[in-house]
């Protein structure tokens, strides 16, 4: 009896490994041959390449790579009014793009060269209006300075650069005192 159940679990393994091997087409090893090729992306192993950009919740898109090479010479931030969004450039390329709200009807942005002159992470309370302004980054020692605030799609501000928190601190953490900010009414480019 003995013998008989082994013979019948020997026989149903064997069954089920020839199942197994045979279900293994060799369509499998004919895509990645085709895909070497036709030159289609093929690698070994984990692909270990970072996306060139990481988008946030925000609609903001951040390149890590440009931005690992930020100092404090190579560093700068455009505004571009008509289009309501910023750029922080390193190099010249662009690290962080983002949407923007600069001033609303009867309020104005300034346009022009800038550089930060003042910085306060959190605490920065606007004196006229009583709200929090996080991440503040005064231009020129003007009233006017790019900060973390609500971005409701157009121009809203009393006449300040808010950003989207989150692109707040990524372009805060890499500016410093002195980096050079340039507010356009239309720019068209690095």
């Amino acid at each position: 009896m003995k013998r008989r159940v082994l013979c019948g679990v020997l026989s149903l393994s064997l069954a089920l490994g020839t199942a197994m091997f045979t279900s293994c087409t060799a369509t499998n090893v004919t895509s990645a041959s085709a895909n070497r090729s036709t030159g289609a992306n093929f690698s070994r192993g984990l692909n270990t390449k970072t996306p060139r950009t990481k988008r946030l919740s925000n609609g903001a898109r951040v390149n890590p790579m440009v931005l690992s090479q930020s100092t404090k010479s190579n560093t700068r931030l455009v505004i571009d009014i008509a289009d309501q969004r910023g750029y922080l450039l390193v190099n010249g390329k662009v690290a962080v793009n983002t949407p923007v709200s600069t001033a609303r009807a009867g309020k104005h942005t300034p346009r022009g060269s800038f550089s930060m002159t003042q910085r306060v992470r959190s605490g920065k309370v606007s004196t006229i209006y009583g709200v929090e302004m996080p991440y503040w980054m005064r231009l020129s020692g003007t009233v006017f300075g790019v900060h973390a605030g609500h971005l409701p799609g157009y121009p809203a501000s009393a006449g300040c650069i808010r950003l989207p928190a989150s692109a707040a601190q990524v372009i805060y953490d890499n500016t410093t005192y002195g980096t050079r900010v340039n507010i356009y009414s239309s720019w068209n480019g690095a």
